[in-house]
This record gives C-alpha cells, structure tokens and sequence, in this order.
C-alpha cells in the first residue's frame, strides 16, 4: 500500500465509476482496476460493491476511504510546509542583535517578516556581543547582527554584511551645549552620556572616536539597554544621549545632535550577520538576513547622517 493508491481509492469513491476515476488519476481503466484489487487484497476484505451503473463503498470501505482522505490531506500539508521551510516561510527563527541596532532595525523587521512570512515565529535575543557569540556558540541562536570590529572573529565564524547605521551625540533643545561651538572634551565630560549597554571594545571605540585617549575617560554615566530610557534620560535633563540617527529621527525628533563631534565620517557601525562556520543556516534565517538587510538599506537611504 502506498499514497498513489490511496489516491486512487479516493478518486474511485468521489466518483463513482472506474472510466471517471481513471481520467482523473491519469490511468487506463485497467490500471486503476488493477491498483484497487491490490488493496482490497492488501486489507483482505472488498472496498466497493460494483453494479451496472457504478461502484459505492462497502461500510469496511466507507472508513478506510475517509482514513485515507486524511491522510492524502497531511502529504499534502507536508508539502506544503516543505515548500514554504525550502523558500524561508515556515518555521522557527532565532536569532540575537545587539541594543542599538535591536532598536533601529528591530521594529521594521518584524512589521515585514509578518507580511513576508506570517508562519515564521522568531525569537529574538537583544545582547552584547560577547554574550550573543556565547550563545551561538551553544546554539541558542542560529545567527546574531554585530559589528565584527567590536570583538574578536575567530575563523570559526562567517559573516555577510547588513549595513551601515550612523549614530551621534543628542542632547534636549535649549541644552548649554548648544549655545556655543563644538563642545570640547571637558565640556563633554562635565555633563555626561547615556548609552545603550556598552562593551569594552564598543568602548574603547567611541573613545578613540570622539578623542579621549583612554577608554576610561569616556563619561559614561548611565548605560541601559532600552533606548527610550536613554533618549527620555537627554529629553528631561543634561545628560547627553548616544543612540542610532535613525532612532533619534524617528522616537525623539525633539533631541538636537551635537555636531562636529566625529569628524567627517561620523560615528558608525558595520553590521554583519555572523553565524557559525561550516553550519547551513535555516532557510527561515537566510530570508531574516535578506530582510535586515532591505531594512538597513532603506533606513540608511531615509535617515541624514548626523555629523
């Protein structure tokens, strides 16, 4: 016994007579006749009661005939499911992202992957770097978006890139930043920044970036990782908020940046999908890596890079 049968048994049923039924199946009426004596001796009891004007199932018939529709359905739910796991639209996606990037490209990101692939359920890990690699690593995640600068790449990881996100420094309107030229180093450090959760490469990056010549004189004074506590930190009081510009356009358009802080090429993340080396990714993670990477560059392509 096997699915073509059943297909055939469930034809013969639908409709009644063998000339019918083998059109349908695409057999001679000889073939189809052949394939459901096979089944009735496979089960050993008849399955159809034949007459002049047709064939109807017997009652042993009429139960093995709706076990098969069922069946016939789940193969064709497997296929389905198949096609749509083969193409990224089916199945579970994990994957980790880092504060920053977790709260430009987050959002969109899930708004398009339900439009693109309602059956996908992700789970998303918002972390550091390290922590992320740690848990790819125990393969919690299949993949995770950092900027490779920022830690160390083994040869143990692959990566393609993502896109480009531009951040700056933001302070409240009316902040006494504001009023004068490009603030100096003492100036900065006297008010202070609020960030999202900051690595010790991710520090000693921005450092060197706006000038200090230790990670340890950068003024960090409140790190979290949620973004809105961060621009809500700068919009009520002094502190000066270091977010994403896209971020700042788009949840805090009333924040001013402070410009000149970075020189000419701004302060930036390359972001990269990293995944273990020699692992096959999900075909639901490599339409995720397509999709993040449509959203960096539309973002990119909307947002004015702060200078």
């Amino acid at each position: 016994m096997n699915l073509r049968q059943l297909s055939h048994l469930v034809a013969l049923a639908d409709e009644g007579r063998f000339i019918a039924a083998a059109e349908r199946v695409h057999l001679s009426q000889t073939a189809l006749s052949r394939s459901i004596q096979a089944l009735e001796k496979h089960f050993g009891f008849d399955l159809f009661e034949r007459g002049r004007t047709g064939v109807v199932p017997t009652p042993a018939g009429k139960v093995l005939i709706e076990r098969a529709r069922r069946l016939l359905f789940e193969c064709q739910c497997l296929e389905r499911d198949a096609a749509l796991m083969r193409d990224g639209e089916f199945g579970d996606l994990a994957f980790g992202v880092g504060p920053f990037a977790a709260g430009v490209l987050l959002p969109r990101f899930i708004s398009e992957l339900r439009q693109h692939a309602p059956k996908v359920h992700p789970r998303v890990q918002v972390g550091g770097a390290r922590g992320l690699l740690n848990k790819l690593e125990a393969q919690i995640i299949d993949f995770f978006v950092a900027d490779p600068r920022m830690f160390s790449m083994s040869e143990k990881l692959e990566s393609v890139p993502v896109g480009r996100m531009y951040g700056s420094l933001y302070c409240r309107p009316g902040h006494p930043l504001l009023a004068g030229p490009s603030p100096s180093l003492p100036e900065l450090s006297r008010y202070g920044f609020a960030s999202g959760l900051m690595s010790a490469e991710v520090r000693a990056f921005v450092a060197r970036a706006l000038g200090f010549e230790q990670a340890s004189e950068l003024p960090l004074r409140v790190e979290c990782d949620d973004l809105a506590a961060v621009v809500k930190l700068a919009v009520e009081g002094d502190l000066i908020a270091l977010v994403p510009n896209a971020y700042a356009q788009a949840s805090a358009p009333v924040l001013r940046p402070l410009v000149g802080i970075f020189g000419r090429g701004g302060l930036f993340a390359d972001l990269h999908a990293i995944w273990l080396r020699g692992r096959t990714l999900a075909p639901s993670s490599n339409l995720a890596i397509r999709l993040l990477e449509s959203v960096a560059r539309r973002i990119s392509e909307q947002s004015v890079q702060a200078s």
